[in-house]
């Protein structure tokens, strides 16, 4: 019968085992909190660039406001409400009101009103978008909304 060696173990070899688990614990923490870590800055870093994309939205729509009350602060704007809106001439002008609006006119109007007024969040104003004088016009005479050339 052989005789079966056993490898005695002395204190330096466990201590050496007890030495490599401990790094490699430490090292597989390490992993995990860099990991941790690399994901926490990615989300913050995408944050930072939304927030950025937002405000430099929040700045365009400013410059727009700002211009449009410029503009509504001019008397170019005073002129332009008073011949669209409130139907006003100056002295010697002729104001033509087409009176007898076509039978499919509401219709065809709304339609034309929808399509032509851009819906957006940034501009309210207090009066609906006007219609043309020149709408007015081409329904009388041809009772159906003008092409789209675009």
């Amino acid at each position: 019968m052989a005789r079966q060696t056993r490898r005695i173990r002395t204190p330096q070899s466990v201590l050496m085992y007890v030495v490599v688990v401990a790094i490699v614990a430490v090292s597989l923490f390490l992993m995990i909190d860099f990991g941790v870590r690399a994901a926490a800055l990615f989300r913050a870093t995408q944050e930072a660039r939304q927030i950025e994309e937002e405000i430099n939205r929040q700045m365009l729509i400013q410059e727009k406001l700002r211009a449009r009350l410029q503009y509504v602060q001019s008397s170019a704007y005073v002129e332009e409400v008073a011949q669209t809106r409130l139907k006003w001439t100056r002295p010697g002008e002729t104001l033509i009101v087409v009176v007898n609006a076509p039978a499919s006119g509401p219709e065809v109007r709304e339609q034309i009103l929808l399509q032509a007024t851009p819906h957006s969040d940034t501009e309210t104003n207090a009066w609906p978008a006007p219609v043309p004088a020149w709408m007015d016009w081409w329904l009388l005479f041809f009772k159906s909304p003008p092409p789209e050339i675009f």
